[in-house]
């Protein structure tokens, strides 16, 4: 039997702690205390929880009242962001990562870290596809599983977001994703699936949006249906902060933890429930059942070193793997740099080499202890240089002196390093890009050094693609994605061939915004139709035909790789694929291997190629080695929406060992023959409109998503679920969206005017994206995420009186919340009941 070690020192078990609750503290333990912990039940012993954000570090802010404050947090190492982790390719650096981030997670007392995000890059405008791995989900679901492996393995829990179908930030609060059931299963399922099989994460949490029509809080097919009973997950739902929309629809659906703490309607909502018979008790006792065992895992749970952790290594860490994720795009040969070049040969231009930009903004942002930006490194060094600043960061204003400086700078040089990139106002949680460029001082900037003959080598720090409008009249570019703290020395490490590149790219790089898979339907309301179905990122584009700036897969180095010698065996179940990797190059390096398998020829429509194994290996020069990768024969399946279920067809497929997507080096038939013939479950306007991926959004549309596509509210008046930002007829929604942005304003202001610092611009990030971000809320969400500055009970009584019921909406005002749970307050003490 289950049983918790209680702050009284004493055991108990869950039968009979639940034996033992309220009703009252059964609702207060499925909901938060503040933003960050969960409720203690004192007279039983059940401690509190600290939760707290941790992708790519752990964020604990230092106010003692669990404030949200992204500006004013203990010092954590700052890895690679994840998007710049799984240009890696190498899962491992996930998993060390993770086991690292657990460490620091422990000694700051954290018990669940909220991470990994595993979402798909649907289109790289989403502001937070830095968070994110891959726009496929098995690089998603390899690193996804890898990361929360090294996490849980220290004893940390881990929280595996956001779940489902998250894929914009201007409509993450009020949007609804509508997406057909094989796209659902084959894309934006796939890495959840993997994690939650494989590496059995403590908590997943819900997203913001709906999915097809439903919260996902209230999704009962999404988090009872497929994740319990089809996956076997049997840990806690939690939701993300201020994603509650029901929270009694949400019990029954099977979501638990409602995050943050200050909403009393919820835990009202709650207790009513039950006493008025609208909420079974036993589905009550099953979501504390599952807290209490959360809290048991996490509060007590094993751990393999009770050492602190080392911040030493773990910068070396961090520096170890934003190097082996630099992807080298493009290369003439002029790198890498002899280090020893005559002094006045070597011009580096652009801010962001002595102000880099190391990780993306919003709630994963880290303090980090030091940082090492590429000026640092070069000057530890000794690298002999000139340095013109050329832009200022933070502004989209032009400067004509800096801009005269920098190309003076580069016409006395032989090469010029331009550090570029997107800054925190132009790319972060809360918002979404409306473009891929890069900002207009760099772009003019850039263009008027070329045009002067210079011989120009680009290195971006971004968390996304960006336009490069430019790349034929560059002599190299080099991505270093967001690298972390240490990120400097990556950057100088490859520069100068210390270090040999090996990363590639999990996402493609297209060459504008309109050449997005999604690009039909981005961003253009509440309503986001998921059109173009499976033909995600590079399913899209190799079928069709798109021209690309660089493939899905792509990466260069210092060497060249030769592939030879393919075997192709079938043993039962699963498919072996083995080769030799030869490196016919004078460098060390590593390279990536990637076996896409082309799909059949059949009825029902198919990308032309997916990946479905990858594995790095290191070879020396002159040398080679025998690699092998396999996969399960099931992969090969595609999800059949007439059976809801996979099917294998029978057919001849193609293995495929490349380099990227679009740099194929081995091919060999793959004959399937314990499938079934191939059929098409569609109707055939959905077979005509997707045999190839459709540029707009097809007339067959609902019928491949087999119910009828909403066409959003455009009224313009303010409900529950409008955001402000489209409350255009609404008195109150403009108000309420001028208080709110303007108390954020004077503390963007204040922050300006503090000197320069981390600490200034970490505030300034922090006031930045919250200002950016409320247009994009809800009164709904706001209700639910402002620790009760916005009670549920005034925020429905506005939008009553907006919609025309004045009376109706006072009176619900003037009534008050509803009845609150007792207060069971953290730390010793006995229960008490607090009236609203």
């Amino acid at each position: 039997m289950s049983s918790i070690a209680t702050t009284s020192g004493q055991s108990s078990t869950i039968d009979e702690l639940l034996a033992q609750l309220t009703l009252d503290e059964k609702a207060q333990l499925l909901g938060g205390v503040d933003t960050w912990n969960t409720f203690a039940v004192p007279r039983l012993g059940i401690p509190s929880l600290l939760l707290t954000d941790g992708p790519h570090g752990v964020r604990t802010v230092r106010d003692e009242g669990g404030s949200f404050d992204l500006g004013n947090s203990h010092p954590a190492t700052s890895f690679p962001t994840s998007a710049t982790v799984a240009h890696s390719w190498d899962p491992r650096h996930a998993r060390r990562m993770g086991a690292a981030i657990a460490l620091e997670s422990r000694d700051l007392g954290v018990h669940v870290l909220l991470a990994p995000g595993v979402n798909i890059m649907r289109d790289p405008r989403c502001g937070r596809n830095f968070e994110y791995y891959s726009e496929d989900p098995l690089v998603s679901g390899a690193f996804g599983s890898a990361f929360v492996q090294g996490v849980q393995g220290e004893g940390v829990a881990t929280s595996v977001k956001h779940f489902a179908a998250n894929s914009n930030e201007d409509y993450r609060f009020v949007g609804d994703s509508v997406i057909d059931e094989r796209a659902l299963r084959e894309i934006y399922l796939r890495a959840f699936e993997r994690i939650v099989r494989e590496a059995k994460p403590a908590t997943v949490m819900c997203a913001y949006n709906r999915l097809n029509g439903t919260f996902c809080s209230d999704h009962r097919e999404l988090l009872t249906g497929i994740l319990r009973d089809e996956w076997g997950f049997d840990g806690v739902v939690m939701t993300d902060w201020g994603a509650m929309h029901d929270r009694v629809a949400a019990l029954e659906a099977g979501c638990e933890l409602d995050m943050p703490g200050g909403v009393e309607h919820n835990g009202a909502a709650i207790v009513s429930a039950v006493e008025h018979g609208r909420l079974a008790p036993e589905v009550l006792d099953e979501a504390v059942r599952r807290m209490l065992q959360l809290v048991e895992r996490a509060s007590g749970g094993a751990v393999t070193s009770a050492e602190p952790h080392d911040p030493v290594a773990h910068a070396a860490l961090a520096r170890e793997i934003a190097t082996d994720s630099g992807v080298l795009l493009a290369n003439d040969g002029t790198l890498p740099i002899d280090p020893a070049a005559a002094p006045g040969s070597l011009a580096v231009i652009g801010e962001l080499f002595e102000k880099m930009r190391f990780q993306g903004a919003g709630s994963s942002l880290i303090l980090p202890p030091q940082v090492v930006t590429p000026k640092d490194a070069f000057d530890r060094r000794g690298i002999a240089y000139t340095y013109a600043r050329g832009y200022r960061t933070l502004t989209a204003e032009r400067d004509a002196g800096l801009e005269r400086e920098a190309l003076a700078s580069a016409a006395a040089a032989k090469t010029v390093l331009f550090f570029g990139g997107l800054d925190d106002f132009e790319e972060s949680e809360g918002f979404d890009r409306s473009h891929l460029r890069l900002g207009d001082p760099q772009v003019a900037l850039l263009r008027d050094l070329l045009d002067s003959g210079a011989r120009v080598v680009l290195v971006l720090f971004a968390g996304a693609p960006v336009e490069l409008p430019f790349a034929e009249e560059l002599a190299a570019v080099l991505d270093l994605a967001l690298p972390g703290m240490h990120g400097g020395e990556a950057a100088a490490a490859l520069l100068f061939g210390e270090a040999n590149p090996s990363g590639k790219l999990t996402e493609t790089w297209i060459r504008t915004a309109d050449d997005s898979s999604a690009a039909a339907d981005y961003d253009r309301g509440v309503v986001a139709r998921y059109a173009e179905s499976i033909y995600v990122g590079y399913r899209f584009h190799d079928k069709a035909g798109t021209a690309v700036r660089y493939p899905f897969g792509h990466g260069l180095s210092y060497t060249s790789f030769e592939y030879r010698d393919l075997e192709v065996r079938v043993e039962g179940d699963r498919v072996s694929v083995a080769a030799t990797i030869a490196n016919i190059g004078d460098r060390d390096g590593s390279e990536v291997l990637q076996l896409y398998v082309r799909n059949n020829d059949g009825a029902v429509f198919k990308a032309e190629q997916e990946l479905r194994a990858f594995t790095k290996v290191r070879v020396a020069a002159g040398a080679a080695e025998r690699v092998a990768v396999e996969f399960e024969l099931g992969d090969l399946s595609y999800w059949d929406v007439a059976e809801h279920d996979w099917v294998l067809e029978d057919g001849e497929y193609e293995i495929r060992l490349a380099a990227s997507a679009a740099d194929v080096r081995l091919a060999a038939p793959l004959v399937v023959d314990r499938g079934r013939t191939s059929r098409s479950p569609y109707p055939a306007a959905v077979d005509a409109d997707y045999a190839r991926p459709p540029i707009g959004i097809p007339e067959s549309f609902p019928a491949l998503v087999g119910r009828a596509v909403p066409a959003g509210d455009p009224s313009g008046r303010l409900t529950l679920e409008t955001r402000f930002a489209d409350a255009r007829r609404s008195l109150i929604g403009r108000l309420l969206l001028g208080a709110v942005s303007g108390r954020v304003r004077k503390d963007f202001r204040v922050a300006q005017a503090l000197p320069e610092s981390a600490e200034r611009d970490a505030r300034l990030k922090n006031a930045h994206f919250v200002l950016r971000m409320m247009p994009s809320m809800s009164l709904r969400s706001m209700a639910m995420s402002s620790g009760g500055a916005m009670p549920y009970h005034l925020a429905a009584g506005l939008a009553e009186i907006d919609a025309g019921h004045p009376i109706r909406g006072i009176r619900r005002i003037l009534r008050g919340p509803a009845k609150p749970p007792a207060t069971t307050h953290v730390g010793a003490g006995p229960t008490e009941r607090t009236e609203s």
